[in-house]
């Protein structure tokens, strides 16, 4: 079988080729390629010396420059499938090797928190201090939890929702400083509680943004008032791309089909 590797540079371009294309069911792979319109093939994606393959289909090939490339649309993820990618994505490691413990840059002017030079609530460290961060939060009590997720810096948040995921879900989103990289990677996770869901899914602030649509869209555990309420807030040319993502569940894709024959 064909296989085509497309290499990331570092964790960011490996989370935005993510957001982009591979959670909308597709990737585009630069360079010259051989291969012919609707030949199966397997993507393998490779970032920080690891790989993760994913089964597509060639659906366009472009020969000349600029763009010269190749369109792929991906297998459909079923839910194990789709996690094991999350989980490559999202534990992919910095330039040092190491998993990066922050969400992709944005704006202080989008998210109302600079990313860096906020102080630890444990006092400055000089020495290893994503190591050292993941000590200190390692033995937590449970009310110690609740109060770095209401109150934490913006590192040691991504951190503690690594580690206590479910435990500080519902505290996390109560956070008016929780940036929207934030909002997604809990809004994308299947074993969110429905009451979750739509907590994000009220949030109006959060709800325009492409990101956190997306991470909605794709979690199972959006109801159809949730999913409604979501395509309701895309633009005409984004709502028609919505069928043709095999990466959304089908309540998806079908709600998007009966909204765009209207």
């Amino acid at each position: 079988m064909l296989a085509l590797t497309l290499s990331l540079a570092d964790a960011d371009a490996l989370r935005a080729l993510f957001d982009k294309q591979l959670a909308l069911g597709r990737a585009f792979v630069p360079g010259a390629c051989d291969a012919a319109a609707l030949t199966a093939c397997e993507l393998i994606l490779e970032q920080g010396g690891r790989t993760h393959r994913l089964a597509a289909e060639v659906v366009f090939v472009k020969d000349e420059e600029p763009g010269r490339g190749v369109g792929l649309q991906l297998a459909p993820l079923d839910p194990d499938a789709m996690a094991a990618l999350r989980g490559f994505v999202e534990l992919a490691p910095d330039g040092d090797g190491e998993a990066s413990e922050e969400p992709a840059p944005v704006s202080s002017a989008t998210t109302g928190e600079a990313e860096a030079g906020d102080d630890d609530l444990g006092g400055p460290e000089t020495e290893g201090p994503a190591r050292n961060l993941q000590e200190r939060l390692r033995a937590l009590s449970s009310v110690e939890q609740q109060k770095i997720a209401a109150a934490g810096t913006l590192t040691e948040r991504v951190a503690l929702e690594r580690m206590y995921g479910p435990n500080v879900w519902e505290t996390l989103l109560r956070n008016p400083r929780l940036t929207i990289p934030e909002v997604a990677r809990i809004g994308r996770k299947g074993t969110l509680p429905r009451p979750l869901v739509e907590t994000i899914a009220a949030n109006a602030s959060w709800l325009v943004t492409s990101e956190v649509q997306r991470a909605l869209l794709s979690n199972p555990r959006s109801s159809q008032a949730v999913v409604t309420k979501v395509l309701q807030m895309m633009s005409r040319a984004d709502l028609q791309l919505v069928p043709q993502q095999t990466a959304y569940p089908p309540i998806v894709r079908q709600t998007a089909k009966k909204m765009l024959a209207r």
